[in-house]
């Protein structure tokens, strides 16, 4: 192990100014390097931390089974004197931590599908995720405000009609594990985190005295969301109780719609690292491809994503993280793209996410840019083809890929939902 890394933390370096940054990047010369160097500052860090959790897992004997991490979230329960309300359906009432920036409101439909939701949204009291990320000393006081109201908002929903559980959605910008710790050791409700970017935020920058990532909030949850296996370990490793679940999507916003398809390609997301390179690759052999996104030339964002999927032939997505195409991560549009049902969605090979979907039956996928220049021109001759891979896409969207699917499972592990067999059984034995 390499003396920059230690107890799961890489010793960065200061980083380049963002202003000198974004000038160097306008040259191209300057914005391939500056590509080569991050991609292999990235793979660098993220072969250090997978080593060193490894190696600690072992040294433990820990493996992720999801059986074990709900019989360990139910001794916690027991264990402070808190017996979970078996609610039927429609009556679960769940305290919302979700602060309502992005596409975050997609969360909320299926949590109240399940029953009555009490939603904390600091940005509705004046609050800015961006303003408790700056590090200084004003916005940490400014976040301890903010925590103030939060813990607030607990007791007086919890009075008024006891809490089934609380979920989060966020880093340490926007929860504390100290007052988790309070709030569950005083009431007893579970309380479950969730966190989609383990793999490129697992510790993040100090926000206080703790780190915006998971890595320092795992421990005070019952259960922890993380969208990648092989975090599982990390979790573990640092206290906490992982449980392994890919994104959802919210059936209510992404639906079939009745226009009919006048554009070939598309691409959602931001321009930056290699996707550029890709888009330009594609243009040269013959095959446009309508960007929308910050940082795209004339691209902007599209204002209904859901009308753009059903738009398009062939929606691409690119799977890899930040600067590299190689490591790739689950990501929303994996479930959204294919949850719409309008055109075939073709994306990076994640092993992930042939764990959820029959590649080459409900979505396309692609290991290198040959294989993705070839795919787009076999499905752009065979647009039927294409239709009935977004069909069945759909369907097992339906069936098993919705927000609901999610909390269901991780209600089930806790007791506040009656366990269904296939659902929570059904990647007990998954290890990373």
């Amino acid at each position: 192990m390499t003396r920059e890394f230690h107890d799961g933390v890489l010793r960065r370096p200061v980083p380049l100014p963002r202003a000198f940054k974004d000038r160097l990047r306008e040259v191209p010369l300057a914005e391939r390097s500056w590509t080569r160097y991050r991609r292999a500052q990235l793979h660098r860090e993220y072969e250090q931390r997978r080593e060193y959790y490894h190696e600690q897992a072992q040294q433990r004997c820990l493996v992720y089974r999801e059986a074990e991490m709900a019989r360990q979230a139910l001794a916690r329960l027991a264990a402070r004197g808190y017996s979970p309300r078996v609610a039927p359906p429609g009556e679960v009432h769940t305290f919302a931590c979700v602060p309502q920036y992005g596409w975050h409101h997609h969360l909320l439909p299926d949590l109240r599908e399940l029953g009555p939701v009490t939603l904390f949204d600091y940005t509705a009291l004046g609050y800015r995720y961006h303003e408790f990320t700056s590090g200084t000393r004003a916005a940490h006081e400014r976040r301890n405000t903010m925590f103030a109201a939060l813990e607030a908002a607990v007791r007086r929903a919890h009075a008024q009609r006891p809490i089934d559980w609380v979920f989060c959605y966020g880093g340490g910008q926007d929860t504390s594990p100290v007052l988790i710790r309070r709030l569950t050791e005083e009431l007893g409700m579970p309380a479950v985190n969730m966190s989609l970017d383990d793999k490129q935020g697992w510790a993040g920058r100090r926000v206080g005295a703790w780190r915006s990532g998971a890595r320092d909030l795992t421990s005070a949850f019952d259960l922890f969301i993380t969208s990648a296996r092989v975090a599982c370990e990390w979790h573990m490793v640092e206290g906490g109780r992982p449980v392994y679940l890919p994104e959802g999507f919210d059936a209510n916003a992404f639906r079939p719609g009745d226009a009919e398809p006048d554009i070939d390609v598309s691409f959602v997301g931001a321009a930056y690292g290699f996707r550029r390179d890709v888009a330009a690759y594609l243009a040269r052999h013959g095959v446009p491809v309508r960007t929308f996104g910050a940082g795209w030339r004339g691209g902007g964002w599209a204002p209904d994503l859901a009308a753009l999927f059903n738009r398009t032939r062939i929606n691409l997505g690119m799977g890899g993280i930040e600067y590299s195409e190689a490591l790739t991560n689950l990501k929303g549009r994996d479930f959204e793209v294919p949850g719409t049902g309008g055109g075939a969605y073709l994306t990076s090979y994640n092993p992930d996410l042939a764990l959820h979907f029959e590649v080459g039956a409900e979505v396309l996928c692609y290991r290198n840019r040959d294989e993705l220049l070839e795919l787009i021109r076999y499905y752009l001759a065979r647009p039927d083809e294409a239709a009935a891979i977004a069909r069945r896409g759909r369907e097992r969207c339906l069936r098993e890929h919705r927000w609901l699917h999610r909390y269901q499972r991780v209600l089930g592990m806790l007791g506040v939902l009656q366990a269904s067999p296939r659902l929570v059984g059904e990647a007990a034995e998954v290890a990373p």
